[in-house]
């Protein structure tokens, strides 16, 4: 008996004992848990809105765009320098004397971020995939010149043009081209790895919060250098007003699409750095071309009269922008500034008076006519919308601002619903991007559903031909037709690109697309 106590009295106390030291290793455990947690580098970031896609094939506009970059990689790189291509997931090429056939040497040492090779086959693949229809990539229209896609070995790849192409280059380095991988995609389809995206970049996709956040963790097998973050996180804050309150607190550490007040505020303030560069943006007012009474000529040049847009680009953009008269920006040729300016509607209420007045005689309007300007929900846009309303209620036109979501918006532009409209447009720096996509008659971003024939000629030759002045004589063409003979849109202003950023963020830039590089041949992000 005193036996069976004893025993007793020892597997008591060894079972204290043990629940003793499991309690200080699981202690100590979550105590190490918390102190790895506080050591981590997280940089959060605030965007004004969140992209709709994350495959690179089916991703369109600069919210997903800006995103891609970190998790994608593409054959050649512009992070560096927007107008020269850098190696990237190619470490060179070679192009042929008659600037039709492209080879590509790859890198030998990228993986994807669930361990496989990269290799030529998942280049064609995605090339492939960009081009098939069933697919509907918005980046069709900029392969469409590809001719033959052919395998030369493991890691060398051959795209063969049917005709030269200018700007395939710049084609080939927008995040809208990163190359995806074929094995995942053929196994979980298109729409599956829309959700699950993974690609070869610093960062790799971990989490989407709708209207919340969107995480990234870091690739420690990035084939450019480590990266010095351990996560990224973007946060979704579509009001400029909330975006300065979230970087002033400390909520977020880089904040971009501030208002002008806001950012001379913030400059004051010795935890922040504003860093403000010229931009690749571009605002402008678009009309239908097949919706009545928008699609009327009259119509159209009688909002540009009725609208003193010269006082409302000034007093809504002020410091951050400039007027445009064009749609190509100053720093991408051709520069056809001075007869643009010379051949833009003024500002005539008496002539935008006789113009509807001329409508409503003829039925195509009546007074107390109801329309609607659509626009993103973005402050910018939301007031010179505003501003356009106002003016069109003196002429007897009742016009009701709707600023829907983008992921409500876009939809409704690209089946060509919306009769006037206020956006916003960035590319590379090259013409092409800024005039085929816009008003070739079959691009899906031609929002006004814009068809002439001359314009599609000379928007085609402006690709095929190689000498620049003798492209940008097809561009001038180009706008001289659209935007002071149609008026099909209004251009408003060219825009800056401003961020500001939490004093402890190191090695930053801001990019004239609006894109996050976090990690380049010459930068690594990082947080003091």
């Amino acid at each position: 008996m005193k036996r069976i106590l004893y025993l007793l009295l020892i597997l008591s106390l060894t079972i204290f004992i043990l629940a003793g030291c499991s309690s200080e290793s699981t202690s100590l455990n979550s105590t190490q848990n918390k102190n790895i947690e506080k050591n981590k580098k997280v940089l959060t970031i605030g965007i004004s809105k969140e992209p709709a896609n994350f495959n690179p094939v089916l991703a369109s506009g600069v919210y997903a765009e800006a995103l891609l970059g970190n998790i994608f990689d593409t054959l050649v790189s512009f992070k560096e320098d927007s107008s020269t291509p850098n190696p990237a997931l190619a470490k060179s090429w070679d192009i042929s004397d008659d600037a039709k056939t492209y080879t590509f040497y790859l890198r030998e040492d990228v993986e994807f971020h669930n361990g496989e090779k990269l290799t030529a086959k998942d280049v064609k693949f995605t090339f492939e995939s960009i081009l098939e229809p069933d697919n509907a990539s918005p980046s069709k229209q900029f392969f469409e010149p590809i001719d033959k896609i052919q395998i030369v070995d493991k890691y060398t790849i051959k795209i063969k043009l049917k005709n030269p192409y200018a700007p395939f280059l710049m084609a080939l380095g927008n995040p809208t081209a990163a190359i995806i991988p074929k094995k995942v995609v053929e196994k979980i389809g298109m729409d599956e790895f829309d959700r699950h995206p993974i690609g070869t970049g610093p960062y790799k996709f971990k989490e989407w919060i709708p209207d919340d956040y969107i995480k990234l963790v870091k690739n420690n097998n990035y084939f450019i250098a480590e990266p010095n973050l351990d996560e990224v996180v973007f946060r979704p804050i579509p009001k400029p007003e909330v975006m300065a309150a979230e970087i002033q607190a400390g909520g977020i550490d880089i904040a971009s699409n501030l208002l002008p007040q806001a950012i001379e505020n913030l400059k004051k303030d010795n935890n922040l750095v504003v860093k403000t560069i010229p931009g690749l943006s571009f605002k402008y007012v678009g009309f239908s071309y097949q919706i009545s009474p928008f699609s009327d000529l009259r119509f159209r040049k009688a909002v540009y009269h009725a609208v003193p847009f010269e006082q409302v680009v000034e007093g809504i953009f002020g410091d951050i922008g400039e007027r445009a008269y064009s749609w190509i920006p100053p720093s991408v040729f051709p520069d056809d500034t001075k007869y643009m300016k010379r051949n833009a509607l003024k500002y005539n209420p008496t002539k935008a008076k006789e113009l509807f007045d001329e409508l409503k005689a003829e039925g195509i309007i009546k007074d107390g006519e109801e329309i609607s300007i659509y626009t993103p929900q973005d402050p910018y846009r939301k007031k010179v919308a505003t501003a356009i309303a106002t003016s069109l209620m003196k002429y007897g036109i009742k016009a009701k601002v709707e600023a829907l979501e983008w992921g409500t918006l876009l939809p409704l532009l690209k089946g060509g619903k919306a009769g006037l409209y206020v956006l916003g447009w960035f590319s590379v720096p090259d013409p092409d991007r800024w005039s085929y996509r816009l008003f070739y008659t079959d691009s899906p971003n031609n929002f006004s559903k814009y068809s002439n024939s001359e314009v599609d000629k000379a928007l085609d030759r402006g690709r095929s031909l190689v000498d620049r002045e003798d492209r940008a004589t097809e561009y001038k063409k180009v706008m001289r037709k659209v935007l002071t003979e149609d008026y099909i849109h209004i251009p408003l202003a060219f825009t800056n690109v401003t961020v500001v950023m939490n004093k402890n963020v190191k090695g930053f830039d801001p990019s004239p697309q609006e894109y996050f590089h976090l990690v380049t041949e010459e930068r690594n992000v990082s947080l003091k």
